[in-house]
């Protein structure tokens, strides 16, 4: 799970245009303390983690949320559970397809300004 949180923080900042430097600024820590987060080498305390998600305008929920709710079967009907868990699903490809999307719009401009 650690390195889960670890890549959506980082797929995050790309998404924000944001650098390794900026979030290190942010947090007050060094470039390599901040990089050591990102690639999960660092377990990252609760008010560090609050801290992340503020400055990446997310809810703590959204970089710690890797699973799939559960759904109670006495408050769905019969195949709605099903339905709520695929469609759960799609939301979840298409938020990971928006970030990697945005992520190769920067790489294009990136090599296109070269």
């Amino acid at each position: 799970m650690k390195q889960k949180v670890a890549e959506k923080i980082r797929l995050a900042r790309l998404a924000k245009n944001l650098s390794q430097q900026n979030m290190a600024d942010e947090l007050n820590i060094t470039v390599a303390a901040y990089s050591n987060i990102e690639r999960g080498i660092t377990d990252i305390s609760v008010t560090r983690l609050y801290q992340i998600a503020g400055i990446l305008e997310l809810f703590i929920e959204d970089l710690l949320t890797t699973e799939i709710p559960v759904v109670e079967e006495s408050t769905v009907e019969n195949g709605s559970s099903n339905i709520a868990h695929q469609l759960y699903m799609l939301i979840q490809e298409v938020q990971s397809l928006k970030i990697k999307t945005d992520l190769l719009e920067k790489e294009i401009l990136l090599l296109k300004s070269k």
